[in-house]
């Protein structure tokens, strides 16, 4: 899934927080990276069943308005990203798309608030399914009485997250509009055929806090729909502020097998031509603490960028990047300033890959409110 997270590390205090554990605490080596990486990897397969990629699929449909919105900062993204690979830079990548995309929606934010719905009420209860003649969503006249929203009909997805024909269906989204006079806000709830199990139920909100800044939210659950010891279910809790300049955000993630918590923290400062990102992200697991404390500059004039990634593991450096990532001189190093090993390496790569793959999660969780508020 596709997902943003994020909130609100003040840049100086980022920047002392890396600074500090360079210079005063003693270096060590990852424990257990094997562990850590299979950790995660249990992660994932909470946020990538067949029907979460289906929903994917579905509200990446719903947004095809936004695109326009978003088109140059998608470019950036695609210039920017190879550069980041090696760096680890690029898990904050899905975190300014988020940013930029909510800041365009900024403008129209209180005339759809002031509305006090999302779905118009001429829409209630429709059902909307794939067209194999045009390949799309569409209303093809089914409904479903006392549905304070709409139901999208959720099909088997290949490898490249397209609805596959013949379609087979797996599941329905509903999009249930709870707007009041001052806040945007739905329900969606994912459910498998029949109307069990639920793999996805969370709430997400919009609320204009002045002509042009404003506060999102999201909260809920997301599950691989087994029972016992294979449920997977994946819990979490996203704050985001926007202005049209600065983004600042917050996220908790907690899954219950086996037990791991991620935090989230971002902001996204535009100043013309760069645009600053820093963040903290902290994985808690095993009672072990790894944490990512970065900085990106991305120049949008040029395409370029610098980074600054440090790795702590309970308070202590294990490994740092810095510099321009297009130089072969600016590698990944320890603590004492050494190559790290394979494992370590390997490690690092499943850390920034889950890192990614949470914000790519929610990333898309906001589009079924902006999207039918026309924003």
């Amino acid at each position: 899934m596709r997902l943003l997270l994020r909130a609100g590390i003040l840049l100086g205090l980022a920047a002392a927080a890396a600074a500090a554990c360079k210079e005063s605490l003693t270096p060590v080596h990852f424990k257990d990276p094997v562990a850590l990486s299979a950790n995660l990897a249990s992660v994932d397969s909470a946020v990538n069943t067949q029907v979460a990629r289906s929903f994917s699929t579905a509200t990446l449909n719903l947004s095809a308005a936004k695109a326009p919105a978003i088109g140059p900062v998608a470019s950036l993204l695609a210039t920017v990203r190879p550069q980041l690979q090696l760096s680890g830079a690029r898990m904050f990548l899905p975190g300014l798309l988020q940013a930029r995309s909510m800041q365009a929606q900024l403008p129209n934010l209180s005339v759809a608030a002031a509305q006090g719905r999302v779905i118009p009420d001429s829409l209630y209860g429709r059902v909307y399914e794939w067209d194999t003649t045009l390949h799309q969503y569409r209303w093809l006249g089914t409904t479903v009485t006392g549905l304070t929203g709409v139901r999208f009909i959720l099909y088997a997805v290949g490898l490249n997250d397209q609805v596959i024909e013949p379609v087979a269906q797996i599941g329905t989204l509903d999009i249930l509009d709870q707007s009041t006079a001052s806040k945007l806000q739905v329900q969606v709830l994912v459910k498998g055929p029949g109307g069990t199990p639920t793999y996805i139920d969370y709430t997400i909100s919009l609320q204009p806090t002045g002509q042009m800044s404003a506060t999102a939210a999201a909260s809920g659950s997301i599950s691989n729909g087994l029972t016992g010891a294979d449920n997977k279910t994946l819990t979490f809790d996203q704050t985001l502020t926007i202005d049209v300049n600065n983004a600042t955000a917050h996220a908790v993630f907690a899954l219950n097998n086996p037990a791991i918590t991620l935090i989230m923290n971002e902001s996204v400062a535009v100043n013309n031509p760069n645009i600053v990102i820093n963040a903290d992200f902290r994985l808690i697991q095993n009672g072990l603490t790894i944490q990512a404390v970065g900085r990106i500059t991305i120049n949008t004039s040029t395409g370029s960028a610098l980074v600054d990634v440090t790795v702590n593991q309970d308070g202590h450096p294990v490994a740092s990047i810095s510099g321009d990532p297009t130089n072969p001189a600016t590698q990944w190093k320890d603590a004492g300033g050494q190559a790290l090993t394979a494992a370590e390496l390997a490690a690092l790569g499943h850390l920034f890959d889950a890192f990614e793959a949470f914000q790519k999660a929610v990333e898309g969780l906001f589009l079924p409110v902006t999207t039918f508020a026309r924003l």
